[in-house]
């Protein structure tokens, strides 16, 4: 919110699964998630003052937030590299695929009946597919040849994630871990359960999601050889009101439409890049019948951090882009 409204130059930190391009497609912000493992994250707060020090929490990567998607690129330079202790090689970052709007071939991946988007977020994929056709962009809408379906790549990166959270098993307290298991006796198929099994899964359990995500990256390597970026929602809807029980994580719902949807929905596009590991950037295209901001998010291949992020640049042209808050303007 600081960034948005002018207070700081730019936001840098880190995700797991959207932290940085949910709050950046909520702001009207330009949010870009490095390719994992691109930027070294040792020392990084979330991880404590122990873990923290000496390891890197998996799925999670590093990133930031910007008004002007221009500002990317040099954040990028400045911090993509190897650990200290891993000095004796460098990261060569692979130039843009392309330099024009109408030179990138492009996916275009928004409907799953997993996870559907409200009216809002429709818009400004109609807005960007408008921009796409103008500029000559080679679309394809709903790629017939999808790596994973929604569901399967979210059950995986489910694993991934809460097996990443088992290092905090120390910091489950008494209240949290009753207001979980409530929600599994009440659910027995739901989320809370998934983040149980995944907090206390093997180790073997963990190697063989491993494997999956592994398989998952090579086959959306082959697919990023036919398209340069795909573009997706970000959440289902613009900002929804804020929460104040943070103690009850699988309880809580959103409204798409007027559906009544599960909260961790607004988690399931941006898993996406994610479980693939691949790089996203996030670009504000209009404002939503709220008045919040509407964006989407551009994913490329492993190591494509500079196409999403001049993808994003050229599109957010061509679109609302950034526009500074009412109060702030």
């Amino acid at each position: 919110m600081a960034t948005a409204a002018g207070l700081t130059a730019f936001d840098f930190g880190s995700e797991i699964g959207g932290s940085t391009r949910t709050p950046a497609h909520f702001n009207g912000l330009y949010g870009h998630k490095a390719t994992w493992r691109s930027i070294p994250r040792i020392g990084h707060v979330p991880g404590g003052p122990g873990l923290g020090r000496w390891a890197e929490i998996d799925l999670a990567c590093a990133d930031a937030q910007v008004r002007d998607a221009r500002d990317l690129a040099p954040i990028l330079h400045a911090t993509a590299g190897p650990p200290e202790r891993d000095g004796g090689f460098s990261h060569t970052l692979a130039p843009p695929r392309a330099n024009e709007l109408g030179a990138f071939r492009e996916a275009v991946w928004t409907e799953d009946a997993s996870c559907p988007i409200d009216h809002d977020v429709v818009a400004a994929v109609d807005d960007a597919l408008s921009a796409l056709k103008v500029a000559g962009t080679k679309v394809e809408v709903r790629p017939t040849s999808p790596p994973v379906d929604m569901t399967t790549s979210h059950a995986l990166f489910q694993r991934l994630l809460f097996g990443a959270f088992a290092y905090d098993r120390p910091g489950l307290t008494a209240a949290s871990s009753a207001a979980t298991l409530a929600r599994v006796v009440q659910h027995p198929r739901g989320e809370a359960l998934d983040a149980v099994r995944g907090t206390f899964q093997s180790h073997d359990s963990w190697l063989q999601a491993d494997v999956a995500r592994r398989e998952l990256r090579h086959r959306w390597a082959e697919f990023f050889r036919e398209f340069d970026v795909l573009l997706m929602p970000v959440t289902p809807t613009t900002a929804p009101p804020h929460h104040t029980k943070p103690i009850e994580r699988f309880g809580r719902r959103i409204q798409v439409d007027g559906h009544s949807r599960s909260y961790w929905d607004q988690v399931k596009w941006s898993a996406i890049a994610n479980a693939a590991g691949s790089p996203a950037t996030t670009i504000p295209v209009r404002t939503g019948r709220d008045g919040l901001p509407v964006g989407l998010q551009a994913m490329g291949p492993s190591g494509g951090d500079l196409t999403t992020i001049e993808f994003a640049e050229l599109l957010g042209r061509e679109v609302e882009g950034y526009q500074p808050p009412p109060a702030f303007a």
